[in-house]
Formats: C-alpha cells, sequence, structure tokens
C-alpha cells in the first residue's frame, strides 16, 4: 500500500466529509490510504468536531448495549506466610576459591588472604542460594 505524503484540498474535503458522517479515524485511514496518525493529526490540525455523542474512539457503525455490572466476590485473604526461625551461623567464612555447592553465597564485608572476598560459609537452604539467616535478609514474598 502506498500512503499519501501531502493533504490536497480534495483530501481535506474527503476528511472533513467523513469526520462529519462519523467515520472512525481508522477507518478514515484505510479508505485514504493513509496512516491512522497523518487522519488523526489532520482533524486536530483543523479542529474538526465529530457528531453529538460520538468520541473518536469507538466506531460509527457499531453502538453496543451498556454492560450490566458484574457483582465482585472477592476471596478469601491467604494466611500470613511464616518464614523458619533464623538459626546462629556456625559456620565460618569461606574464602571464594573454596565454596562448594553446600555453602552460603552471601558475600562478607571481609577479605581473605588472597585479597578476594569471602562468602558466609554457613550450610545453605534447600532450593535456595543462602542460609536461613540470609535467606530472610535478601529475600521478600510479597512485601514492599
Amino acid at each position: 500500500m502506498v500512503f499519501q505524503p501531502t493533504w490536497d484540498d480534495a483530501a481535506e474535503q474527503t476528511l472533513r466529509r467523513r469526520v462529519a458522517e462519523g467515520a472512525s479515524s481508522s477507518m478514515i485511514a484505510d479508505a485514504m490510504h493513509r496512516t491512522r496518525s497523518s487522519v488523526c493529526g489532520k482533524i486536530s490540525r483543523l479542529k474538526l468536531k465529530r457528531p453529538e455523542g460520538q468520541s473518536p474512539m469507538t466506531k460509527a457503525t457499531t453502538k453496543r448495549p451498556p454492560k450490566a455490572e458484574a457483582v465482585a466476590v472477592l476471596a478469601p485473604k491467604p494466611a500470613a506466610r511464616k518464614l523458619a526461625p533464623v538459626e546462629a551461623v556456625t559456620g565460618k567464612p569461606v574464602p571464594f576459591l573454596h565454596v562448594k555447592s553446600f555453602h552460603c553465597r552471601a558475600v562478607l564485608d571481609e577479605r581473605g588472604e588472597d585479597g578476594l572476598a569471602m562468602f558466609c560459609g554457613t550450610r545453605k537452604l534447600s532450593g535456595s542460594s543462602w542460609c536461613p539467616k540470609h535467606h530472610r535478609l535478601f529475600v521478600t514474598y510479597g512485601r514492599a
């Protein structure tokens, strides 16, 4: 489809007639081989008004009756999720290069002898990368 780059007098008259008939911008754009945006822009620049009771967002050919209001049924609020109690940290910090798959991955503020970061080193929770203490610090369940 080739779009028309400029608006001549005949195109403006066609646009004015279609808007007065109540055609939507999409329908006008399809009929005139233009984009919807160019049609909306030209309608705005010419300050054309649609017939009473029609907005530019509704199609002129389809009028739907208003929908009946549905009754909203609220589901019961789920019980608050309880977190496991925090265990005391029993592991000692582990250097970055000596971390095993079962160690907590929380990075500590201290450095090892080699100058690399130290990890918590406590046994991690299954399905998590952190021990219970750090899991509670890092993971939020729907809390703001």
